[in-house]
């Protein structure tokens, strides 16, 4: 996925803003690099899953939860 980005974005300067994509390309490393490339990014997420967009503690919690 990494390499597809980085082919559309700098290699074929493909205008785009968003990135859709499905649950399991949701990995926190992957989300970094979209957010470096400037771009915003789209994905459902399981319920299972554990999350943080605040900044508070505790530092994740289930997303089924927020």
């Amino acid at each position: 996925m990494r390499v597809r980005l980085t082919n559309l974005a700098h290699c074929q300067r493909l205008p785009f803003r968003l990135v859709l994509m499905d649950t399991w390309y949701a990995a926190r490393d992957l989300m970094l690099f979209i957010e470096s490339l400037e771009k915003n990014d789209s994905r459902p997420l399981r319920a299972n899953r554990q999350a943080d967009d605040s900044g508070a503690r505790p530092l994740y919690r289930r997303v089924a939860n927020n």
